[in-house]
């Protein structure tokens, strides 16, 4: 009995410790129970107000995008584009009887604007203020100069306030209308809409006016607040703001610009409704919330009214319209006193039972711990092979299961870790292999400057470039093997190692041209032989350039055995060195391959390059190509072998952009200086 108190004991240690926190945690869990309830009313308010403004923002989008729609294709209709006043009639005529919500309108694109046709809704003497007003509507002056727009206005043809819709009627119908601004934000300023000049290709324009006293009902808002998702009150007008007694819900929608469209305003039809109207309403602070809100940020706050607190989410629909919810706070945490108390109950009764379970249970629960403890203390020893006895505990199986999986997982993991430490070093030793292959500086001489620049896909690659200086010949050798990565790289030490032995082993006895033909002719054919049977079971192979250049005449002789045509860059211009001299090095033993040559003239430069050059692809996946190649070459004036390199790279690279490089890129420029003298 006395073991359960004893503070050296897991079980007597979490027994005392409970019973002297008892008390305090009571109060503490009150309070914290309490505040918590409330946090959690507020969010779940915010997050439900939020999902009712998606689903009313969905809503009022989907109509403006029926409306945009409608009016495009009346835009675009024969009838409007020729002007036939009565076919557009009888459609306007159609469209009010259909819908009476919406007044049609059409005029004419000039600056005494005309009213050619209406739905009949419109007597003589509002047909003859609307066209001396016509004129002024920024709507109508953004339509003559092609923009379709929408804006609230104190319409002289319906006498009530509107919210008008306006699209431009082009004399041949366009591939498609620009994008719908709200054309009151052009009030602020008029002088930079009136600088675009006027379109002679506008014939006339369509304009639909949407009364706000039936916006709600138009935009689905009434219907929409049926739904049992939505719990707002339908109010059609804002009188629910001026009430002293307060209001449970409301929704309100203004304009970026600050015009209130919904609810309806209680002012004059002639009067266009504002947020400033809010400030002498009975929520003052609505007026700044409101401000914010049609400025585009959306946030979720407490506002303060006369008498009543209320909870209000602002949350943008577009770049135009912004949405205002209201809750009334008393009625969003009305339950939270009730809630807490049977928080705080149940957390007595949690409490109580806890210090029951763990009075009696300890000393099963103590047991596993500590044989876990132990199997810790091997773990950290290097030692993974850990037995945990069972327990009936589902929990605590669990836990000991568990344990004994981390551990086998974690044996398993160290062992894959060390697999792939070794593979990390194997792969980064062959990328410093490959690198010495490659010269970290070419040879240079008074007669000839040359460059090079090669960058692997992966971690290794697969081009190489080499050059050999002699007394009288200068060798280049630029080559491709198929595919990339390790394997293409391990094919091309082989067939790299034979050519370059082959050109070092006859270099210092060529005494004529024949016989730089006959070393690189006889370096490439031996090696093709040799690879094509020795190394095809891979089925690989490698395209290759190679040429031997006389330093004293600048004749250059060369084999192209598969590989991209260099170009030739000179005084004349440019050209391909399209000549093939054999297949690619390693498909057919026994092949001969033939040697051209090319007289070298002062100042001409040879780019040799890689087919991960021309295939590099942009974003869009285009290859850069060999047509930007010579183009970049055609215009570009060079002064060194490194600064045309670096101009091809540089613009390749631009032509990528943010694109994955796929292929090695390798680049040779060799350019002739002349024979000294």
């Amino acid at each position: 009995m006395f073991k359960i108190f004893d503070p050296k004991t897991i079980r007597g240690n979490l027994t005392l410790v409970l019973t002297a926190t008892l008390a305090p945690c009571l109060a503490l869990g009150f309070f914290v129970t309490q505040e918590f309830v409330r946090f959690r009313v507020y969010r779940i308010t915010e997050e439900h107000l939020q999902v009712e403004s998606l689903l009313i923002s969905y809503g009022l989008r989907e109509w403006g995008i029926g409306v945009a729609n409608l009016a495009e294709s009346l835009a675009v209709s024969k009838s409007f584009i020729n002007a036939n006043t009565a076919e557009i009639s009888s459609t306007f005529k159609a469209l009010y009887s259909a819908n009476p919500n919406r007044l049609w309108r059409y005029w004419s694109a000039s600056s005494q604007p005309k009213l050619l046709a209406h739905d009949g809704s419109v007597s003589i003497k509002a047909i003859r203020d609307a066209e001396i007003n016509q004129p002024r509507r920024n709507y109508f002056q953004a339509a003559l100069r092609g923009f379709s727009t929408y804006e609230v206005v104190a319409s002289k043809t319906s006498g009530q306030t509107c919210l008008m819709v306006s699209n431009p009627v082009f004399r041949t119908a366009p591939g498609r209308f620009p994008t719908f601004v709200d054309a009151s934000s052009l009030n602020q300023d008029q002088s930079a809409i009136m600088n675009i000049p006027i379109r002679n290709d506008v014939k006339g324009v369509v304009a639909m006016c949407m009364p706000l006293a039936n916006l709600g009902r138009e935009t689905g808002l009434l219907r929409l607040f049926n739904d049992d998702r939505i719990t707002y009150e339908k109010n059609k007008d804002q009188k629910f703001l001026s009430n002293p007694k307060g209001f449970g819900t409301a929704v309100l929608l203004v304009s970026n610009t600050g015009q209130i469209l919904f609810p309806d305003t209680e002012n004059s039809a002639s009067i266009v409704p504002t947020i400033q109207d809010l400030s002498k309403s009975t929520i003052p602070s609505l007026y700044p919330l409101a401000q914010r809100a049609m400025n585009g940020e959306e946030l979720f706050t407490r506002l303060k009214g006369s008498g009543h607190s209320y909870l209000a989410l602002t949350s943008r629909i577009d770049s135009a319209w912004s949405l205002i919810l209201l809750v009334n706070e008393r009625q969003a945490a009305m339950h939270v006193d009730s809630i807490g108390q049977i928080q705080v109950l149940v957390a007595l009764l949690t409490i109580s039972a806890l210090f029951v379970i763990i009075a009696i249970r300890s000393g099963s629960v103590s047991r596993p711990i500590s044989a876990v403890g132990h199997a810790l203390k091997k773990i950290r020893n290097g030692d993974f092979d850990i037995a945990l006895p069972s327990s009936s505990c589902q929990e605590m199986a669990e836990f000991l299961s568990n344990a004994e999986v981390t551990a086998t997982r974690l044996k398993c993991y160290l062992k894959e870790v060390t697999s792939f430490a070794v593979t990390e070093k194997e792969i980064k030793t062959a990328k410093a292999i490959q690198q010495d292959f490659l010269l970290s500086s070419l040879p240079s001489s008074p007669t000839y400057d040359a460059s090079a620049f090669s960058r692997p896909a992966l971690e290794v690659g697969a081009d190489w470039y080499d050059m050999v200086d002699s007394e009288n010949y200068a060798f280049i050798v630029l080559a491709d093997v198929c595919d990339k990565g390790i394997p293409s790289a391990l094919y091309m030490s082989v067939f790299r190692s034979l050519i370059r032995s082959k050109i070092l082993d006859r270099v210092d006895s060529i005494n004529s041209a024949a016989d730089a033909s006959s070393v690189i002719s006889d370096a490439i054919e031996q090696t093709n032989n040799y690879m094509a049977t020795n190394q095809n079971s891979s089925m690989m192979f490698a395209t290759l350039f190679i040429a031997a250049v006389n330093k004293t005449s600048g004749m250059m002789y060369f084999i192209c055995a598969g590989h991209e045509s260099p170009v030739l860059v000179s005084q004349a211009g440019e050209h391909l060195l399209d000549t093939v001299s054999g297949p690619a090095i390693g498909l057919f033993p026994g092949v001969s391959y033939t040697v051209f040559d090319v007289q070298l003239h002062t100042g001409d430069t040879l780019i040799i390059y890689s087919d991960g050059l021309i295939d590099a692809r942009s974003p869009e996946n285009i290859g850069w190509g060999i047509g930007r190649l010579r183009a970049l070459l055609t215009t570009t004036r060079v002064v060194s072998s490194s600064q045309v390199l670096n101009t091809i790279v540089e613009h390749a690279d631009n032509h990528m952009s943010d694109a994955d490089q796929f292929d090695d890129l390798t680049v040779m420029a060799f350019r002739w200086l002349g024979t000294l003298t």
